[in-house]
């Protein structure tokens, strides 16, 4: 690869990230964790940008089995045997999902945009003669590297994010792989499945988005749990 100006291509990253307000969405989760696979056919999934998140998993007959929240603090957790609600903290977490992330990057990274960067990050820029290209973005100990396949000289096609990956002190924290389909969304593409991957203990986190609305407002009761606190995990 071939060192170029890194403004264009993040210029084209915080665009995405800009762009993309809200998320209302059905899908299919899969979490493969320590050898033990757990599959979740229905899960409903609300984003308010990368502020909040809802997660719910729901059984064969439609009722709640678990929900998670993320309302821009902390995670809270409820389960369908238990009306407390819990902390999980991030070994909890990591149980449920197979990785330890926090909020922020777990939004970022289920719908294949870069978190807001820093203002003193350093960013360089790196393409290959198949327009395949590397942005790196460092920032502290914290080092981000997204692949990215630019826009085409076709205007009504947009760059994609085709991966990336988040390092801390040297080592891989995680991974994350898209694939994507063609829509219709005009200014935001979600991709059609999303794979998280944590190669040091092998575990990894799949969502297959089945029904998506895409920047519309969404419910701020959503983004909390009544009940009372049962400690945490």
């Amino acid at each position: 690869m071939t060192e170029v100006p890194a403004g264009p291509l993040l210029q084209m990253l915080e665009k995405q990230q800009q762009s993309f307000s809200g998320l209302k969405a059905i899908a299919s989760l899969e979490v493969k964790r320590g050898g033990r696979k757990r599959a979740f056919d229905t899960v409903g999934i609300v984003l308010d940008a990368q502020r909040r998140l809802r997660v719910e998993a729901f059984g064969p007959l439609g009722q709640s089995i678990a929900t998670l929240v993320w309302n821009g603090r902390e995670f809270l957790l409820r389960l369908p045997d238990d009306d407390g609600i819990r902390k999980p903290g991030p070994v909890g977490i990591e149980k449920l999902f197979g990785i330890t992330m926090d909020g922020t990057e777990l939004s970022a990274a289920i719908t294949g945009v870069i978190p807001a960067l820093d203002p003193s990050s350093t960013v360089r820029a790196f393409c290959a003669q198949d327009t395949m290209c590397m942005v790196e973005i460092s920032h502290g100990d914290d080092m981000r590297r997204v692949r990215v396949l630019p826009a085409p000289a076709d205007p009504t096609q947009k760059g994609r994010v085709l991966a990336q990956e988040l390092y801390r002190s040297g080592t891989l924290l995680y991974q994350a792989r898209y694939h994507w389909e063609k829509n219709d969304h005009a200014d935001f593409m979600l991709p059609k499945s999303v794979t998280v991957e944590n190669p040091s203990n092998n575990s990894s986190l799949t969502i297959e988005y089945a029904e998506t609305d895409m920047n519309v407002p969404v419910d701020q009761e959503l983004f909390t749990l009544s009940g009372k606190e049962a400690g945490s995990q």
